[in-house]
């Protein structure tokens, strides 16, 4: 799959959460949510358990670039017992970090917007629009319409992710 990403600094929830409305946006669900990384060659690996959800675990690898929006290419497998496969993993690959956060996922289109409570860092909006089904221009111009619509500053764009974030991130 591919995405286009764009992660800022959440200043106002409640405005966030009040022109999600107004564009006509679906609040879908919240949950709490951990990650966990584990230290691999290049990209991220990371195993996900949520809050009444099934585990997953999530490969990707993203570009970076200095207008802050992050291409990636990213797999998801559901998985059975988390803890099973942690200890898989655990044995063969480093834990590199854990990011625990509460998360508020919310629908427009093709974008799914997080509205993130992350322990250790504060409150983020992260835009992730999916290029499946449509071309790459038409997933820009609404990563762009979204970002416009929420007004969001591009100034405020972070091009890391949170585990890169945390205190004690190579």
């Amino acid at each position: 799959m591919l995405n286009i990403e764009i992660k800022a600094p959440l200043i106002d929830r409640v405005a966030v959460e009040r022109r999600l409305g107004e564009m006509g946006a679906l609040l879908e669900w919240t949950h709490r949510q951990t990650d966990t990384f584990f230290r691999v060659p290049f990209g991220w690996l990371k195993l996900r358990e949520a809050q009444g959800q099934p585990a997953e675990l999530i490969s990707y690898r993203r570009s970076e670039s200095a207008a802050g929006h992050n291409v990636s290419e990213y797999d998801v497998e559901r998985i059975g017992d988390p803890a099973k496969w942690m200890r898989l993993l655990s044995r063969v690959l480093e834990v590199d970090q854990v990011v625990k956060k509460e998360r508020t996922l919310w629908l427009y289109e093709h974008t799914r917007i997080h509205l993130d409570r992350v322990r250790g860092l504060g409150e983020f909006v992260e835009l992730e629009t999916v290029v499946a089904g449509i071309s790459s221009e038409t997933a820009e111009a609404e990563t762009a319409f979204v970002i416009g619509s929420l007004d969001l500053d591009p100034q405020t764009f972070l091009d890391a992710p949170y585990r890169d974030l945390l205190p004690g991130a190579d």
